[in-house]
């Protein structure tokens, strides 16, 4: 059995997802997975964060400020995936396991950048003592310690549990079990710590008082029961200590696992509502030419509705206009923002409003710049990786004429992963895009290798971003032979200057690489 994150609670979920009928699965309104939810160094991830079932989720954690970001890199392995292929609602709080956190997270969440969200994850060895866990050999169903929280919502009532498993799956002395207990419309309900909730009313941000660290409380209607599960075959150990886990970040996802499940069972049919937002943020365009960025919408609670999008704001000669002109929620559209020769330079606020049941706007800041006249040309440096690592900036051993890998061209290529195991490789490059150029093109090339056997599963992933805009995401599914073209339009980012970057992270077996060569960001 291959064994990786949650392995055995994802086998678990798969037997479990498959063997549900479809009156079951009617009745099972939604599934909520909470993983990896106390590490030390953790950050706030969301499973498919735009969806309508996180909603709930992202809501509280919103009015936190905490700005969470999606769970990548428990994509396809985290225990609720089983469900979301068989056609249940999905979602759950994650706060990292072996990937390394970023400056850009360090400075929004604290913590320490370029560190693993959880250093223990998968090391029994190092860290048995200060977990209790107990560690041996990959395969034999045990896995060193995960700090998840292990809660469960069953259709009969709702079963909270606290305590430690041991290495086997089997309940030591210490595991206490609450129930639910739900009667003449009265819900009353505890955590696993033992401490009241009231079903009703959602809770205030318990993150900083430190008070104890609460697995996720909950609480249920006659109507449609959510269920949630927290870690995979890892051991669990939950109402642990704030030396062992991380307490605010804890704290933060019990709240909002109790605000979620009060809101899908307590608080009635939510209204339908929708956001709006703009990517980039800001943009420039010179007189005579032309600029786009990307309007997203996300439907928030309810339905998804039909958002007619508009602008105000624009200077004198200046013109936007969006394609399609509606979207229905969750869809996007390209926001054009043209200027004539004559229109009026300097800064302005272009507010794009989003109009349905209710209305929503965002701002797009545009500067307008004197006559047009493109300096373009190959704006990438070192582009073959023939002239050593500068301007790149990479994980040791990237950049290499290593003959494990063919350059497509030269003798140089970056190599990210490979290694069959636990890695994360990054790339990365700023460069300046000039304003007033008719087109924008970023191309590379790219290798994908691998020994995955899979055909449906992606456990080894490369994300290649602008600033801090995702342009795509590959995986061990699009292995090929020999190198092929990937090509994406720049010109939203006319005028700025950006960060080109490449991630790759592999799980811990079974090795994929990610070989780019020749890349490039045309401007003309």
């Amino acid at each position: 059995m291959r064994r990786h994150d949650g392995d055995a609670g994802r086998d678990d979920g798969q037997r479990g997802a498959r063997s549900l009928s479809a009156t079951q699965k009617s009745y099972l309104k939604g599934y909520y997975n909470f993983d990896m939810v106390g590490s030390p160094n953790g950050g706030y991830f969301i499973n498919r964060i735009t969806s309508t079932t996180a909603a709930p989720l992202k809501a509280y954690w919103d009015s936190l400020n905490i700005q969470p970001e999606e769970n990548v890199e428990g994509q396809g392995r985290s225990d609720d995936y089983p469900f979301q292929q068989a056609g249940i609602a999905t979602s759950g709080y994650a706060t990292g396991a072996s990937a390394r956190k970023t400056t850009t997270q360090a400075s929004k969440w604290g913590g320490t950048a370029n560190s693993a969200y959880d250093s223990c994850y998968r090391n029994a060895g190092q860290c048995s003592a200060l977990q209790g866990g107990g560690e041996g050999p990959r395969g034999e169903g045990r896995q060193g310690p995960s700090r998840a929280v292990d809660v469960t919502w069953a259709g009969g009532g709702t079963v909270t549990t606290c305590g430690a498993k041991g290495s086997s799956g089997s309940p030591e002395a210490s595991r206490r079990t609450q129930r639910d207990i739900v009667a003449a419309g009265h819900v009353e309900t505890k955590n696993a710590c033992g401490a009241d909730v009231r079903p009703g009313q959602p809770p205030a941000d318990r993150g900083e008082a430190g008070t104890h660290p609460g697995v996720a409380r909950s609480a249920r209607s006659a109507e449609g029961i959510p269920a949630i599960h927290g870690g995979g075959g890892s051991q669990h150990r939950s109402c642990d200590t704030a030396s062992n886990i991380n307490a605010t970040i804890l704290n933060r996802s019990a709240d909002g696992v109790a605000y979620a499940i009060w809101q899908l069972a307590v608080g009635g049919t939510p209204t339908n509502d929708f956001a709006v937002a703009v990517s980039p943020t800001a943009g420039s365009v010179a007189r005579g030419a032309t600029t786009i960025a990307t309007v997203s919408t996300t439907t928030t609670s309810g339905n998804a509705q039909t958002v007619n999008l508009s602008a105000t704001g624009a200077p004198s000669g200046v013109t936007v206009s969006f394609s399609p002109s509606s979207v229905t929620s969750g869809g996007s559209a390209t926001m054009t923002v043209s200027a004539s020769a004559t229109a009026a330079t300097g800064t302005f606020t272009v507010t794009v409003t989003g109009t349905g049941s209710v209305s929503h706007s965002a701002t797009y800041g545009l500067t307008v710049t004197g006559a047009g006249g493109c300096a373009g040309g190959q704006l990438i440096g070192n582009s073959s990786f023939e002239s050593g690592t500068t301007p790149w900036t990479a994980t040791s051993g990237v950049i290499t004429n290593s003959t494990g890998q063919a350059a497509r061209t030269g003798s140089y290529k970056a190599w990210l992963d490979g290694y069959g195991s636990t890695h994360t490789d990054t790339l990365s490059q700023s460069v300046t895009v000039p304003a007033g150029c008719a087109s924008y093109t970023l191309a590379f090339w790219l290798h994908i290798d691998t020994a995955e056997t899979t055909s449906s599963t992606a456990y080894d992933r490369l994300t290649v971003q602008v600033g801090t805009t995702t342009l795509a995401t590959y995986s061990n599914l699009n292995a090929a032979t020999g190198y092929a073209q990937r090509t994406f339009n720049m010109a939203a980012y006319a005028g700025q200057t950006v960060t080109l970057k490449f991630t790759g992270v592999e799980d811990s077996s079974l090795q994929t690489s990610f070989v780019v060569d020749d890349v490039t960001l045309q401007a003309g």
